[in-house]
């Protein structure tokens, strides 16, 4: 039997993507959601999605590229003077060609570090790392974190190991190429040979090379492609409407992401009959990041 876990990315990030969320969870259609703890609506999502969905584990959104950073002595290693983060994803994954930097690493993993304790503090479950713009796949950071998820006992991490099917590669290749999934695609190949993935992962994942616009039919064939007794991670961004508000400072750059009508587009999707039909037929289990170690 194939089994599924649906994951809800950017908890934090909106109003709307929390509230999106939120329906996804209580409808059973998502299983699992990655907070962002330095998220503008961090304390709306607490208080309107995790409080009242107690029994829920969830997953730690790592975030190094936007917003305010946690810890305060961050200096202007990867923070501006304002404490905004300053680096982008790209040139994380670039600094696995550079020589090693102990302040640079330093820093990361105090601010890694702060960001788990205070959701901890806040009484969140935490099933499982994954990170925003999928960071954590550049490979001193993915050292970095299996050091921290030992740490706190958290051992299930998020593995972008995305197959292709050629017979839906080239689909709509223009959006493909505009929004850069294919060079994403390409760059977390190359640093997966590098990564010594010690942690917990599903097997497959599905969201890079779709990543904004999830097609249903290429999917579908995904989910069928995929040999018995396999375990996907599709990665979802649903809102329950266009957001109004972008939290993040450099917003030139995401926005046009953040406030996609995409994001409703997956949420029906998500809840649609022939979305539920369709795992029905296929005998597909859906099952959450806590559920790996017993599956």
């Amino acid at each position: 039997m194939k089994k599924l876990i649906i994951s809800c990315d950017d908890l934090g990030i909106s109003k709307e993507a929390n509230l999106g969320i939120r329906e996804c969870l209580d409808k059973g259609v998502a299983t699992s959601s990655s907070i962002i703890a330095n998220g503008k609506f961090y304390n709306h999502a607490l208080e309107n999605v995790i409080n009242q969905t107690p029994n829920n584990f969830y997953g730690l959104h790592l975030n190094l590229t936007e917003g305010k950073a946690l810890n305060k002595n961050n200096t202007n290693i990867i923070c501006d003077k304002n404490n905004e983060f300053k680096i982008s994803a790209k040139k994380y994954f670039l600094l696995n060609f550079y020589k090693s930097n102990n302040s640079l690493e330093s820093t990361v993993y105090k601010e890694l570090k702060a960001q788990i304790k205070k959701v901890l503090s806040d009484g969140i479950k935490l099933s499982h790392f994954d990170s925003h713009e999928h960071i954590h796949h550049s490979p001193w950071l993915f050292k970095i974190i299996t050091v921290l998820g030992k740490e706190f006992k958290i051992n299930k991490i998020r593995f972008v190991n995305e197959k292709i099917i050629l017979k839906t590669y080239f689909k709509d290749m223009f959006y493909k190429l505009m929004s850069l999934n294919y060079l994403k695609h390409l760059i977390i190949n190359i640093c997966n040979t590098k990564v010594k993935n010690s942690l917990i992962s599903p097997d497959y994942f599905f969201g890079i090379l779709n990543s904004g616009k999830l097609q249903q039919d290429e999917f579908f064939l995904y989910l069928e492609k995929i040999g018995l007794n396999k375990i996907i991670e599709l990665c979802v961004h649903p809102a329950n409407k266009i957001m109004d508000k972008i939290q993040f400072k450099r917003e030139s750059i995401h926005k046009n992401f953040y406030s996609s009508k995409n994001r409703i587009n997956e949420k029906f999707f998500l809840l649609s009959d022939e979305f539920s039909n369709f795992l029905k037929q296929k005998n597909i289990r859906l099952i959450n990041f806590s559920d790996l170690s017993i599956c």
